[in-house]
């Protein structure tokens, strides 16, 4: 099954095509913060360079959060109007469960996303079950509850090596490898194929995750 994998959750949007045992490509925007612009000519480009139509593709996998309001509401729109077009289901992942998939030797890890100013997305998994929701944290707070843990726990995501940074002494928080560390839309395609489709188009909404207002 060919799968086109959007991800605009963070400032570089990228693309990718992933069949198993077939084609895998990956290809990002040359510059940050220009999805609307770059989307589409984009898919067109590794479209073109894998030398594959649209009607050879079989489904679409977006990353629909947690990440950039605006970023967000572009690739799911985008992902939308070709699942449309092309009458192919579409499949909404989670950004968080797709930077777990990527460290499978880790045991307990703490999925750690840039968001803003000094605030993260945080989420911590245990194996490979999420031990709650998504938190945005800041800075502060995050690394005061990391140096609390009393096991092993790996950091990966955006996020993960400035955090990481932070944490002097901390032995028990390691980091994972930086090519982890960046957003991958040939993930997000790779998770999506194991994941079921939306029933409906509508159904599948951005992951938005505000901080906690008391």
């Amino acid at each position: 099954m060919m799968t086109l994998g959007l991800d605009t959750s963070e400032p570089l949007g990228g693309v990718a095509l992933y069949e198993e045992g077939g084609p895998a490509e990956e290809l990002w925007m040359d510059e940050p913060l220009r999805h609307a612009e770059c989307l589409f000519p984009l898919i067109d480009r590794i479209l073109d360079r894998c030398k594959i139509g649209g009607p050879e593709i079989d489904s679409v996998s977006v990353n629909r959060g947690p990440g950039s309001f605006t970023g967000l509401r572009i690739g799911l729109a985008a992902a939308k109007g070709l699942c449309q077009a092309w009458r192919i289901p579409l499949v909404g992942v989670d950004g968080t469960i797709v930077y777990r998939r990527r460290v499978p030797e880790a045991q307990r890890v703490c999925v750690v996303l840039a968001s803003r100013r000094d605030l993260y997305y945080a989420r911590w998994f245990g194996g490979s079950r999420p031990k709650g929701p998504t938190a945005v944290l800041p800075e502060a707070e995050l690394i005061a509850r990391l140096r609390d843990e009393e096991r092993v726990v790996t950091l990966v995501g955006s996020g993960a090596p400035r955090v990481h940074e932070k944490m002097k002494g901390a032995e028990h928080v390691s980091v994972a490898a930086d090519e982890m560390n960046r957003p991958s839309p040939l993930w997000v395609a790779r998770v999506g194929q194991d994941e079921e489709p939306a029933g409906r188009l509508h159904e599948i909404e951005p992951l938005y995750v505000e901080p906690l207002r008391l």
